[in-house]
């Protein structure tokens, strides 16, 4: 079947038109676009998704998934040092996924290059490159990093990266690539189409798993050795990175093939997704598919029944990353406006829709106040203000347990190159490195 003949079949006789009316280069580049689709499955995902409720997208089994702190765990310490084994032999590496735009925080440009407004005014991707260095000094070992970007803001973020000379990192550990996309669909059904080019939009993180493999860096990955894979995303200022703890829990557990990072949640309507089993499977329910009657129910204790908040840091092993390359994720719609039209389709796969295909999953509880401070908004909650004054409070935090005598009403700024969660921090540290790498701020 010819291109116009599978436009016509799948209901995008506009669409054939306006390829028809092109000429030379336009026409070459649209007819590109158009070859990057499937078009027979976007017909079937409007289809479907037009005739369903926000209902179908949970199971009528739909149960709480338990979870406990892991720091409160006997076992914790074991972790940590087996964790620290595994970077130190290089069989660990860092998965960041940055296909965002920083457009909801004012900014525009990659959100990875965001400055939340620290004393030092290090952007996200430079915290994280610190972090991440300091992590391998310490464990004896460079960590691979896979960072993922958009079609949107690939170019710029890798030009960020070049320009600050990679932030120390070795340019041979790191491998940038692009996440997948997917034409946006009117409120009718129809390609959205935008000056002679079809409207794409990136595909959801759940494409970080086809856009690993197809890209060589899965390749890469398992040729450097590497078995355990920590991913996570831009916009959470306090990620500890590779946390060898979070690594040796997966690795002594031994069944599961992957392992998810929960907090208690803040409330019933904090906007994080929430770990639950579907049919007895662990998987998440986005907060848009999750409907009110689950959202709000509580425990005799007056406890939200759906507690585990996903804070989107995973862990999997190497074996579950090969498998879920070929893997079919269901899609998932969201209604936004696109090019003007109100509305449109845009659908996305998540990425924890892979651990129901994986089996078991080990969720590792952890507290919020030190491993999660998202930048989503411009103000208000989960915003460049709330995660500087948590960075603040945390180090500070640090600083007293090193039996520093921080000054009242002042915040301090940590440098990951000197502390990479709390450790080696000292009153002579302190006073050597204040100014430089420690600096305060007003709370």
């Amino acid at each position: 079947m010819d291109m116009i003949e599978s436009l016509n079949a799948a209901g995008q006789q506009e669409l054939a038109k306006h390829l028809e009316t092109l000429m030379g280069d336009a026409r070459k580049k649209l007819e590109r676009d158009i070859q990057s689709q499937d078009w027979a499955e976007l017909k079937a995902l409007y289809t479907e998704k037009s005739n369903a409720s926000l209902e179908d997208n949970v199971s009528k089994d739909l149960k709480p998934m338990p979870f406990k702190i892991a720091v409160d765990d006997l076992r914790y310490d074991f972790w940590k040092e087996t964790g620290e084994i595994l970077l130190g032999k290089g069989q660990v590496a860092a998965f960041l996924v940055a296909g965002g735009q920083g457009s909801r925080l004012g900014f525009e440009g990659p959100k990875g290059m965001f400055d939340i407004g620290l004393p030092s005014h290090k952007s996200l991707f430079q915290l994280q490159a610190e972090r991440l260095q300091n992590l391998a000094a310490q464990v004896g070992h460079p960590i691979p990093w896979c960072i993922m970007t958009s079609p949107l803001n690939h170019e710029a973020t890798v030009n960020f990266f070049t320009e600050h000379n990679f932030f120390g990192y070795a340019r041979e550990n790191i491998r940038f690539f692009e996440q997948g996309t997917i034409c946006a669909l009117t409120p009718e059904g129809k390609a959205v189409i935008d000056n002679d080019r079809l409207a794409l939009v990136p595909d959801g993180n759940g494409g970080c798993f086809r856009a690993l493999a197809q890209s060589g860096t899965l390749a890469w990955l398992i040729e450097k050795g590497v078995r355990y894979v920590f991913l996570y995303s831009v916009d959470n200022a306090l990620c500890r990175i590779c946390d060898p703890a979070f690594i040796g829990a997966l690795a002594s557990e031994g069944r599961s093939m992957s392992a998810s990072k929960v907090v208690h949640k803040a409330g019933p309507n904090e906007k994080v997704g929430i770990f639950a089993l579907q049919n007895n499977k662990p998987g998440v329910v986005e907060y848009s598919d999750l409907p009110e009657s689950y959202r709000d129910m509580t425990n005799a204790d007056g406890s939200l029944t759906f507690d585990g908040g996903n804070i989107a840091i995973h862990l999997f092993k190497i074996e579950g990353l090969r498998k879920l390359q070929t893997s079919k994720l269901p899609w998932h719609t969201a209604r936004k406006t696109v090019c003007g039209i109100e509305k449109c389709w845009k659908f996305e796969q998540f990425l924890f829709d892979a651990f129901p295909q994986l089996g078991t999953m080990m969720p590792f509880g952890v507290i919020r106040e030190e491993e999660f401070a998202p930048v989503k908004n411009a103000d208000g909650n989960d915003s460049p203000k709330t995660a500087r004054e948590m960075i603040g409070k945390l180090h500070r935090d640090w600083l007293r347990k090193a039996h520093v005598e921080v000054k009242p009403g002042k915040l301090y700024e940590v440098s990951p190159t000197l502390s990479y969660a709390g450790e080696g921090l000292s009153r002579r540290v302190f006073e050597r490195e204040l100014g430089r790498n420690i600096l305060e701020f007003d709370e």
